[in-house]
Parts: structure tokens; C-alpha cells; sequence
């Protein structure tokens, strides 16, 4: 039977469920209630509580973060875009999007496209403190000495930190399909750790990739969305749980929105693995988010690329 806490969790998520579906119409408060099944007085303050923005809040972030990707992947005139993530003035579009994004849709998409090559599509929504062990240095602070010179003019570096890593179990769900629709799967799983106070081993939140996009048609693309929890909290219901080994890792931390993750990507992948001592681990890479979008600015947004290592190459 489902505890009271679980059925108010039910109620919000179908909400959040309601708003990924609804982008392109504006918010009808008595819909929204009844799909709550919440009274139309009190829903939104409810709602504000769980998540800690409001549903105009979150209707806004979700239409600019699919903006960003769009402009990313296509190059579909910059109005069409706007209208299909649910904006039908360009121009309020352009002042919102600069606004948040520190520049305009057009040089976003022209600046990224100056490092872009191929762009890995990863990523996801998703979320606070260091994420390094102790005896590791801090996730904001790795070691640069590891770092890959630049390769040519096009190349995006990053620091890469060699570190042991905790293992992890994870309490949230699965996504299936494009890695950057798995935000929604985020906001579910945050409100009902929220509403039903799970205990937290961390504060970030963890995304864990299966499959890689340049391979794997985007719609078979398995993720996982969850929660650092301890090794005794009893899983709820409705809820999977997941595994994250321990050991050593590479990792890269990302500030910036997440529709330009690829960037840190590749250079983990195409400029430092090639390069390097070490050889990747036959377990997926993972990305801790160490912020949230609620309340973080999308260009100092930090997530943490993590990818296992099982040790150094015979041939070095």
C-alpha cells in the first residue's frame, strides 16, 4: 500500500510529466490541478515546494534547454526553433535566451560550432558539494599535470584528474531514448526523494550512460537517473536501483550548459584516452551533477564526467 508521501510524489510528477508534455502552451491552472488531483489554490505552492521553482519556472528552463540543443544539432533558422520549443516571438525568444545563456541563439550555435567537430550527443538534466574522496584531490580542482596539450586550433582542452572513486548506489529510474530528455526523468526522481525524504549518502545527483549515441540509435539510448543513497536504505517502491563501482577514474569537470557536454566528451575520449597511460574500464562513464539548474546560472553549471579506468597499458 502507498504511503501517503508516495502518493503526493505521484501527484507532482505527474505534473512535471504534464509540463515536458505541454511546452508549447501556457500553463492552465485548473488543468494542471486536476491533473495534480491537488486543488487549484494550492497546487502551485505545493509544487514550488517540492522543487524549488515554480511551474512557470520550470515551463521556461525546459524550453530554453531544448532551444540550446536544437541549435546544436540542426541548422534549422533560428525562428523555427523558437516556435517549436514553444516561443512564438522571436524577439522575446532572442532577449530570454541571451538573458540566460550569456549570448544570443545565433552566436551560440556559431561559437559552438567553431569547436564542435563531431559532437558525441550525452548529457543530461539534472545537481552540489565535492564529489572527490577525501584522499582524492578536490573534484573542482583537478590535477592539471594530466592534462592533454591542444592538438590543433579547433581542440577543446580540459584538466583530466586520475582518482580513486567511491562506489556508489544509486536509488531512481531508468530513461530510454534521447539522453537529453532524461531532465524529466531528474525532476521525478529529486521530488520524490524531496516529498519522501530519502536519506542521502551525497548531495549531487548521478547520471549513468549505457550506450554511445554514435552507435546506438538514439531511441534504444538506456540512461539511469538517480541518488546517491546508503547501502541500507531499503528500495522504494516504484523506484530501481543501480550500482556505480568504485575504483580508479578519469574524470573531467564541464562548467557550462549542458547541451555543450560533447565538448568535455571529446576531449576525454578523442584527446585523452589516445594519449594516455591508462586504458578505460568495461563499465559505462557516469556524470555527477555538482549543481542544479532551479537555482545555477546554465554557463556555471558543473557536472563531472567520470570515466572508470582499469589500469595502465601494457605498452607503455
Amino acid at each position: 500500500m502507498k504511503t501517503t508521501q508516495q502518493r503526493h510524489a505521484q501527484r507532482i510528477q505527474r505534473v512535471i510529466d504534464h509540463l515536458h508534455n505541454h511546452l508549447a502552451d501556457d500553463i492552465d491552472s485548473a488543468a494542471v490541478a486536476e491533473v495534480a488531483q491537488l486543488s487549484t489554490y494550492h497546487w502551485h505552492r505545493i509544487y514550488m515546494a517540492v522543487t524549488g521553482e515554480s511551474a512557470v519556472a520550470t515551463l521556461r528552463r525546459i524550453r530554453l534547454q531544448r532551444a540550446a540543443t536544437a541549435l546544436l544539432r540542426d541548422d534549422r533558422p533560428i525562428a523555427d526553433i523558437a516556435a517549436d520549443c514553444g516561443f512564438d516571438n522571436l524577439q522575446a525568444f532572442t532577449r530570454l535566451f541571451s538573458r540566460t545563456y550569456g549570448l544570443p541563439p545565433g552566436r551560440f550555435r556559431s561559437d559552438s560550432a567553431s569547436t564542435e567537430g563531431h559532437r558525441p550527443v550525452t548529457g543530461a538534466s539534472k545537481q552540489t558539494p565535492s564529489f572527490a574522496d577525501a584522499s582524492s584531490p578536490a573534484a573542482g580542482e583537478p590535477d592539471s599535470g594530466n592534462a592533454m596539450p591542444l592538438a590543433d586550433e579547433q581542440t577543446v582542452t580540459r584538466p583530466i584528474d586520475i582518482a580513486q572513486r567511491s562506489a556508489l548506489r544509486l536509488v531512481g529510474l531508468w530513461h530510454q531514448g534521447d539522453y537529453h530528455e532524461i531532465g524529466r526523468v531528474f525532476e521525478k526522481v529529486m521530488a520524490a526523494a524531496e516529498i519522501e525524504s530519502w536519506p542521502r549518502s551525497d548531495a549531487f545527483t548521478v547520471g549513468v550512460y549505457f550506450d554511445d549515441p554514435d552507435v546506438v540509435p538514439m531511441e534504444q539510448c538506456r540512461s539511469f537517473a538517480g541518488i546517491p543513497v546508503p547501502a541500507d536504505f531499503p528500495k522504494p517502491e516504484g523506484y530501481d536501483t543501480q550500482h556505480v563501482p568504485g575504483g580508479l577514474h578519469a574524470s573531467c569537470l564541464h562548467t557550462g550548459p549542458y547541451a555543450l557536454l560533447s565538448d568535455s566528451y571529446r576531449c576525454l575520449y578523442r584527446e585523452w584516452l589516445r594519449g594516455a597511460e591508462y586504458e578505460a574500464r568495461d563499465n559505462p562513464c557516469y556524470e555527477a551533477y555538482l549543481n542544479t539548474p532551479y537555482n545555477t546560472p546554465p554557463a556555471e553549471l558543473q557536472t563531472l564526467i567520470c570515466m572508470p579506468l582499469q589500469g595502465k597499458r601494457r605498452d607503455c
